[in-house]
């Protein structure tokens, strides 16, 4: 199908998705937040940036943040949740076609985060309350002229120029970040429990290290065993996956998570320097641990 609109909103993904997820639907669990394992254990994607489809209608999901590290998404559909807004979507530059009929979103100005997904051409937002504003239609197409299809119906020439006159322009309010709590001195004692040493150079240098420079970053795309992708499937109510039916995840990792990686590593090592030595072995045992998974 390849980047085709789908005729079929609802069957967005690969058919054989569909008839593993719909053959199984009564059985799954309500998800309340959806996170990356359970992402990968869907889409049998090696890392969340590989997934371009994703299809999680009926799960009673509240929260889709997940989705800010998939920015190759190129098709999403989330119906009939308790999703109450679409701002998680903003980070999605590539997404092509949104489904979110059904959910909470009650305030139309929810659409301007959208506004980035210029490639965005199939958008179902009909059955939430925003849908029941005055001139909705029309507001949606004026905010996003880019789309060919809204709520299953095609968008013709001369429906989006009506649009520029009948649709209301909408804007996000300006939110001010909020400023940051000054940090406390931390103090961490010997272990003996006779003396303790303020530490505040070493807390400063500490986040220096980690934000120094450093422009926000999404997390590290999360990547699963074979194992853990069907013990996640089978919680699900999934069918186990076939070992040969998984991707390679990528073995080259990005300019992002190397330099997130050395700044951590350096606030590792200056905090190793404050720990006792019942502190050092639990490190070594879970450093240990950890060298044996990877």
């Amino acid at each position: 199908m390849g980047n085709r609109l789908c005729a079929c909103p609802e069957t967005a993904i690969t058919s054989r998705d569909i008839s593993d997820y719909m053959s199984t639907s009564d059985n799954m669990e309500t998800l309340k937040s959806l996170t990356g394992p359970i992402v990968l254990a869907r889409t049998r994607a090696p890392d969340l940036e590989s997934v371009r489809k994703l299809n999680c209608w009926g799960s009673e999901i509240e929260d889709i943040s997940v989705v800010r590290q998939m920015p190759n998404l190129e098709v999403c559909s989330v119906s009939v949740n308790d999703i109450t807004t679409l701002e998680d979507f903003e980070y999605c530059m590539n997404l092509q076609e949104l489904y979110v009929r059904n959910n909470k979103i009650e305030n139309l100005n929810e659409i301007c985060h959208l506004k980035k997904c210029e490639k965005l051409r199939i958008l179902w937002l009909a059955d939430n309350p925003c849908a029941n504003r005055a001139n909705y239609r029309s507001t949606v197409l004026r905010n996003l002229p880019f789309l060919q299809k809204l709520d299953n119906i095609v968008v013709e020439p001369e429906e989006l120029e009506k649009a520029k006159e009948l649709g209301d322009e909408l804007s996000l309010p300006d939110e001010e970040l909020p400023e940051l709590p000054p940090q406390e001195d931390q103090k961490v004692t010997n272990g003996e429990g006779d003396s303790s040493e303020t530490v505040t150079q070493g807390m400063s240098d500490i986040r220096k290290s980690i934000t120094s420079g450093l422009p926000t970053l999404p997390k590290d795309p999360v990547t699963l065993s074979w194992e853990e992708t069907n013990k996640i499937r089978e919680q699900l109510g999934l069918k186990p996956l076939p070992i040969e039916k998984m991707s390679s995840p990528k073995s080259a990792p990005t300019s992002t998570t190397r330099a997130r990686n050395a700044h951590i590593l350096q606030a590792v090592l200056l905090l190793v320097k404050e720990l006792d030595r019942d502190s050092l072995e639990i490190v070594d045992t879970a450093v240990r641990k950890r060298l044996e998974i990877l």
